[in-house]
């Protein structure tokens, strides 16, 4: 009697076990990342690079945009650069010699005809005394004077304003002036830079949604990448299943088309339900299951996409 009870106790527990560890397992499917390329501001494909299917390494360029437009402004941004900074190098040294010589006539020719015009003011004046000249012929000979003398003056003061340089608030203006224009010149600099868009990751070029001449917009998808290494293993779970696992467990992915079992981080699960895709459900699963993302520990696993693979939790 005992020598059947015991080959009995361990058909059960087998049976047990192997109802638990159905439970825990679950279908899934691999699935790629994508990167998309796009441009940072709006331009027109000059050249393209790669083709459909081509492997990309780390700064490989993929395509050239049309630069000619930053070009040009670049190329004025230069020569506004170099003018202001020739009105800086003027203002703080002052006036140049020949301009100096110029106002020094204008000085001499002025002075001389005030002397003139003070002398002949002072014979007037004796005239007037002696009863030979009116008061309005006087009055007349002294707003010329006045004038002369207040045009010399005028001059004197333009020279000695000139031969100094200009304020320090004008200077410090003129300069930020200066500053501004670089600063726009390497934000140019920049963007022709990235004309050339490059690859950011090692791949392959999946999809290219522009072709030459067309005109691109402001983050608007022209390559796709298929990142290297960068396989997805998408599963769903139940109520039950989720319960159980948590983000940053480890799982298992059997693949049977090649005999292989992989550990797998859990890396997402979507905090809400969906329906169960009809290619995954069968009587064991619910009407709503929830979408749970994981990676492959090892690196330099390449898998294709779409392959069915049984997930086997802790």
């Amino acid at each position: 009697m005992r020598l059947t009870f015991y080959p009995v106790i361990l058909i059960v527990i087998f049976l047990i076990s192997s109802c638990k560890d159905k439970n825990s397992n679950t279908q899934g499917f691999t699935e790629n990342e994508y990167f998309y390329i796009s441009s940072e501001y709006p331009s027109i494909i000059k050249s393209m690079m790669v083709n459909k299917g081509d492997k990309v390494k780390i700064d490989m360029p993929l395509l050239k945009l049309d630069s000619e437009a930053l070009l040009n402004q670049r190329d004025n941004l230069i020569k506004n650069k170099q003018y202001e900074e020739s009105i800086l190098k003027n203002i703080e040294k002052g006036i140049r010699q020949s301009e100096i010589d110029i106002i020094a006539i204008d000085i001499r020719r002025l002075s001389n005809e005030s002397k003139k015009m003070n002398s002949i003011l002072e014979r007037k004046q004796t005239l007037h005394k002696k009863g030979f000249l009116s008061i309005d012929e006087l009055e007349n000979e002294k707003l010329k004077v006045q004038k002369i003398n207040y045009e010399l003056k005028s001059k004197e003061a333009e020279l000695a304003n000139k031969i100094l340089p200009a304020r320090e608030d004008e200077i410090n203006a003129q300069r930020i002036r200066i500053e501004n224009i670089g600063i726009q010149i390497e934000k140019v600099n920049v963007d022709i830079a990235k004309s050339t868009l490059k690859s950011p990751i090692n791949g392959m070029v999946h999809d290219i949604l522009r072709k030459k001449g067309e005109a691109v917009a402001v983050a608007s998808p022209i390559i796709v990448i298929i990142p290297e290494d960068e396989i997805k293993i998408i599963f769903y779970l139940n109520r039950t299943q989720l319960y159980k696992t948590k983000l940053g467990d480890t799982i298992f992915v059997n693949i049977h088309d090649i005999k292989k079992e992989y550990e797998a981080k859990v890396n997402y699960i979507s905090p809400a339900p969906e329906y169960t895709p009809p290619m995954l459900y069968d009587s064991r699963n619910d009407n709503l299951v929830y979408l749970v993302e994981a990676r492959i520990k090892e690196k330099g696993v390449s898998l294709p996409a779409g392959i069915p693979v049984e997930i086997i939790l802790k």
